[in-house]
């Protein structure tokens, strides 16, 4: 599993390459809006992340707040963001990761 932590939310850059307007997480955060913050732009190794079948999106508390299945990658320079299908009503959000996030980096393998 790809894990990606997100902190708090705070305005994207002007030249954002997924044209959000913000970043990051804020209590309350719909699903939807998880998944959008924490799919990308981010740098990983494209095989490594194409190998794992989910992604768990948790912020700095540990909490999960969105899982969705992988399908794919797209290129934004030399970054990437996820593509896949979003897991709604996953038992898992709003829960605490049972794999804590131990890495310094946003995006870890479970």
């Amino acid at each position: 599993m790809l894990q990606i932590q997100l902190g708090a939310e705070r305005p994207a850059d002007a030249d954002d390459r997924l044209g959000r307007a913000t970043v990051g997480w804020h209590p309350g955060m719909p699903e939807d809006e998880a998944w959008q913050a924490g799919r990308g732009v981010w740098k990983f190794n494209a095989d490594r992340a194409l190998s794992q079948d989910e992604v768990q999106i948790i912020n700095t508390d540990g909490i999960v707040l969105a899982v969705a299945r992988i399908t794919g990658i797209s290129k934004h320079g030399d970054r990437y963001a996820l593509e896949g299908d979003l897991l709604r009503g996953d038992p898992r959000v709003g829960r605490p990761t049972p794999s804590p996030h131990l890495s310094r980096n946003p995006v870890t393998y479970i």
